[in-house]
């Protein structure tokens, strides 16, 4: 079967360990718990004819998830990574299953659209993985090492993704500054491959583990995401003033008013 005529799913890792805001995938002061307004993106994606679940160790995470009606597969403890965790998950998925869309649970706000995007890339045959960047337009931003870059090929693909200030603008140059956005999306037997990868001194020095994807000759298409229908960029939730921000967005869509806000912590 083709990956084309496979079905495709959206995996939403969560783990409760937290390092840098703690309890964060279960902060509810939006009346729900965090991980559950990505979830929710991915539900109103149109793509997802085999599901969408969320993948987990926790019983927190697990009872929240069933009690918003979603499904969950369980994983251990071992996983190191958001996608190692998907492919735990995903393995016990049916074989029909081709496409798998892994959406890191603290990024509430990725466009539904840009999920089925990727799917779309994949069942086109172009690349094995592919990933989102958007316009990184804030100079203060762009030399954050909080703030993933990531630079493009010709052909779209990924050529490196960075913490530091990539492109190195040495003269006044038109190159686009992108900036990534934390969702992969994985042929089913690229994923499975993932947790067997060798180790990435590039990953590990960065901590992205993208770059054990590229060290490991696996491609990535990179994607144009797009803003909300409110303006907002998508932004990964680390901090607690990302948090913050992020409910303030909240506050204004329910309010029908505009959200081009700025991020307001590191990410």
């Amino acid at each position: 079967m083709t990956a084309a005529a496979r079905q495709a799913v959206a995996i939403v890792p969560v783990r409760i360990g937290s390092q840098r805001l703690l309890g964060k995938a279960m902060l509810a002061e939006s009346g729900k718990p965090l991980f559950l307004h990505t979830w929710q993106r991915a539900i109103d994606a149109t793509r997802f004819d085999g599901g969408v679940f969320v993948a987990t160790d926790s019983d927190e995470v697990a009872d929240a998830t069933v009690t918003a009606g979603g499904k969950v597969l369980r994983t251990s403890e071992t996983p190191r990574t958001g996608s190692e965790r998907c492919a735990e998950a995903a393995a016990q998925l049916p074989a029909n299953v081709g496409c798998v869309v892994d959406i890191q649970g603290d990024w509430p706000e990725v466009e539904p659209r840009d999920l089925d995007a990727l799917v779309d890339c994949l069942r086109a045959g172009t690349a094995p993985t592919a990933t989102l960047a958007v316009p990184l337009r804030d100079d203060a931003r762009f030399s954050d090492p909080n703030v993933v870059k990531v630079v493009r090929r010709l052909d779209g693909s990924a050529l490196y993704f960075s913490r530091a200030t990539i492109p190195f603008p040495r003269d006044p140059s038109p190159l686009p500054r992108l900036r990534h956005v934390g969702v992969y999306a994985f042929t089913r037997e690229t994923l499975a491959k993932i947790p067997s990868l060798p180790s990435s001194g590039l990953a590990e020095a960065e901590s992205l583990e993208q770059l054990r994807f590229l060290e490991n000759g696996i491609a990535m298409k990179v994607l144009d995401a797009h803003c909300g229908a409110d303006g907002a960029e998508p932004w990964g939730i680390e901090t607690r003033a990302d948090y913050d921000a992020f409910l303030g967005r909240l506050r204004a869509r329910a309010r029908g008013g505009s959200c081009v806000l700025r991020q307001g912590g590191d990410t």
